[in-house]
């Protein structure tokens, strides 16, 4: 009789416990979904998920050194990351990259850089993981097992350029068999340059008469870059109409940023940009180039806080300054 009872509480232990089991591995983390353009892998499930309005993250192109990354590529808007996890505990980390490849291709996106084990780097692999890029996600859910290098990793960018993502597989410590972190980057420039007015020649003019600097929000740049964005076009032009209209003056042309990022990195981009609007200024519009100096004060003169996406959206601007030669 004892015997019989105690079969059945066995029995009952080992059906709650499979019972719980399959429905944790069925059910994705409360409140996290997939990213829209980015197919997951058929059977794995949201481990971990979180989201920022606004970031700016560096994605590896290349492989790991002892120094870092041998190249990468900085992408700036809303952050989401992933970790997944698999109902079935022998599943690859080889077809979890294969199965991502082929889905991102098939949507459209270039894969910038793919690779496996000795691939990444140093120490198969193992060395790439650890550069810390990818410490955001492993506090809250994995770290590779470190005997075994089975990692592979691949970074792609959606035809339109909005999308930049990254995947990182491997076999995790603790029993927890093969995750893939997935980190996303979705920007929306529309967005933020549809929250400001464009300013009127006059407004322009007013601004640097009364305070010697204007703030222009609607001079826009790709992200990481100094290319100047179509949608600036119209600011320009009154920057160009204002100094027509104004023989006498002279304009010190300021790019600022927001503090996303490290600072030298953002007084270079920031000089860079300024540099760009007065290449614009003199080559379509023919202003005298000894009219116009470029500036960059990367972070250094916030507007306002930095702390929300709005905030950072005002600090992210060009300057005039009224110059004197």
């Amino acid at each position: 009789m004892k015997t019989t009872v105690y079969g059945w509480l066995l029995f009952i232990l080992f059906f709650i416990f499979f019972q719980l089991k399959t429905a944790h591995a069925q059910d994705d983390v409360a409140g996290s979904g997939d990213h829209p353009m980015i197919e997951r892998v058929s059977g794995s499930y949201i481990y971990t998920f979180d989201s920022s309005e606004y970031e700016r993250i560096e994605f590896p192109t290349g492989p790991a050194d002892s120094d870092g990354f041998e190249s990468a590529l900085m992408a700036e808007g809303e952050h989401l990351q992933f970790s997944y996890r698999f109902e079935e505990e022998d599943v690859s980390t080889m077809r979890v990259k294969s199965s991502y490849r082929q889905a991102l291709e098939q949507a459209g996106f270039e894969i910038l850089f793919a690779g496996s084990e000795d691939e990444l780097g140093y120490r198969n692999g193992y060395g790439f993981f650890n550069t810390g890029e990818f410490s955001r996600s492993d506090r809250r859910c994995c770290t590779p097992n470190t005997r075994s290098h089975d990692i592979r990793y691949l970074a792609a960018r959606s035809q339109d350029g909005s999308v930049t993502m990254n995947m990182l597989s491997f076999r995790a410590q603790l029993g927890m068999g093969t995750v893939a972190l997935v980190e996303t980057i979705t920007k929306d420039v529309m967005e933020t340059a549809m929250g400001h007015q464009p300013l009127s020649a006059d407004e322009m003019g007013s601004g640097l008469e009364q305070h010697g600097r204007v703030a222009v929000q609607n001079i826009l740049f790709d992200i990481d870059s100094d290319d100047i964005l179509p949608e600036s076009a119209e600011a320009l032009e009154t920057i160009a109409g204002l100094m027509e209209d104004q023989p006498g003056l002279n304009l010190l042309v300021v790019g600022h940023t927001d503090n996303t990022g490290n600072f030298d990195y953002n007084l270079s981009l920031s000089m860079q940009r300024a540099s760009s609007v007065v290449a614009y200024l003199t080559e379509e519009f023919g202003i005298a180039e000894d009219r116009l100096q470029s500036a960059g004060a990367g972070m250094m003169a916030p507007i306002t806080t930095n702390r929300t996406e709005e905030g950072r959206a005002l600090n992210r601007r060009v300057e005039l300054v009224e110059i004197s030669h």
